[in-house]
């Protein structure tokens, strides 16, 4: 069938056609940002799941909710040198010239913004922002952007307007600045001001949210996000191409659903090799059976291979021990005994996995998982057979 008019979008970050299995999620930003607008208060939201699962084409659809209802948003996908504060203040200065503020207006922000320490005044007029905490310590870091927000928050609630930040990968924050973050949101919180956070990241994030801040599980909610129900990945994958006219026979929706488990990732590379292989509607099983290995080579290569590439020899042989134990969590220990190794031997290994987001600290202690559903069938793939590696010798 004609590739131009393929429904499916197997792209980082793209929303799918049809949004399946979210609708919950959804329904929650809705009311929290409709609530910020009324000037009430509601828990900011942070996503968590492995990768691939759906969690940045859920901030885009916030991101297109809260614009729809007259908010600003701005969005951010944060790595381990990023620096949130000054991307906050960037943000802050854009939002204040989009509030078209009164001369009396910003010469009441100008006077509120002139004591702060680490962010200070540019220009003769307007409002212009610059940031440096580097010499500064987490007090004053935390007591800046808390002022900030509260006037940023003020501006916009003068203009029936609100402010969502919108954070993906979270867990890469560093913990000063996170812990900024969250006095900073609490404050405007306190003072119902329409400032709100919409993140993703790891499902580690419940655990260094706590420790960041002890009252942050309190200023948050944690909505997991997963594969798709039977049922939702049923209809990701033939309600795109029902709107196309095309449809599919039950036995190849059932081999599709088998070999995807509901991976919304998996649904959309499938879906979209099914769909160019196959020569008119119905789409056949012996159309989807011919796709999978090409679908399975493309997920190879944008998601598995692009991350092993990123590690050193010692870090692919603690992976392919994990994956030689079968699906996750691993116990650290038996991760370490399959490479014939005590725990506090390859630990630093360990560390470093996880320092790059390839692999997690699950909730149970002293366990581990990949971040990406199926690495482990990836790496047997990859490293067919594993031998002890001579540098854990």
């Amino acid at each position: 069938m004609d590739p131009v008019r393929n429904p499916y979008t197997p792209n980082a970050g793209s929303r799918p056609p049809e949004l399946a299995g979210r609708d919950g999620e959804l329904e929650q930003f809705r009311v929290l940002v409709g609530r910020l607008k009324r000037g009430a208060t509601e828990q900011s939201m942070i996503i968590r799941g492995l990768r691939g699962v759906g969690k940045t084409v859920l901030l885009n659809a916030f991101e297109d909710r809260a614009e729809s209802e007259g908010f600003l948003s701005y969005y951010h996908e944060l790595t381990p040198d990023s620096s949130l504060v000054g991307e906050i203040v960037r943000d802050a200065e854009g939002a204040l010239a989009r509030l078209k503020l009164s001369a009396r207006a910003l010469k009441t922000m100008r006077e509120a913004f002139g004591h702060l320490a680490t962010i200070r005044l540019t220009g003769p007029e307007g409002i212009g922002l610059a940031v440096d905490i580097h010499k500064a310590d987490e007090g004053t870091i935390a007591r800046d952007l808390s002022e900030l927000f509260l006037a940023l928050g003020a501006a916009a609630a003068s203009r029936t307007s609100g402010v969502v930040f919108l954070l993906d990968e979270v867990q890469f924050i560093s913990e000063i600045e996170y812990r900024s973050l969250i006095s900073a949101l609490h404050r405007a919180t306190q003072k119902n001001m329409p400032i709100t956070v919409a993140a993703a990241g790891l499902p580690q994030i419940p655990r260094l949210t706590g420790e960041a801040r002890s009252y942050a599980e309190r200023l948050f909610t944690f909505p997991v996000i997963a594969s798709l129900s039977e049922k939702d990945a049923r209809a990701a994958l033939i309600e795109p191409a029902r709107h196309q006219q095309v449809a599919y026979e039950e036995g190849a929706v059932a081999r599709a659903l088998s070999w995807t488990r509901g991976y919304p990732f998996y649904i959309q590379q499938l879906g979209k090799h099914a769909w160019n292989l196959a020569e008119r509607s119905p789409i056949t099983r012996e159309d989807v059976e011919a796709a999978i290995p090409i679908a399975q080579a493309a997920l190879d290569t944008s998601i598995y291979e692009v991350r092993i590439q990123r590690v050193a020899e010692q870090e692919r042989s603690y992976m392919r021990a994990m994956a030689e134990l079968g699906e996750g969590p691993y116990k650290s220990g038996d991760v370490a005994a399959k490479l014939g190794r005590r725990t506090s031997e390859v630990s630093m290994t360990r560390q470093r996995l996880l320092d790059k987001g390839l692999a997690y600290a699950t909730e149970d202690y002293g366990h581990v998982d990949f971040t990406v559903p199926r690495f482990d069938e990836f790496m047997r793939r990859y490293m067919p057979a594993r031998s002890q590696s001579s540098e854990f010798r």
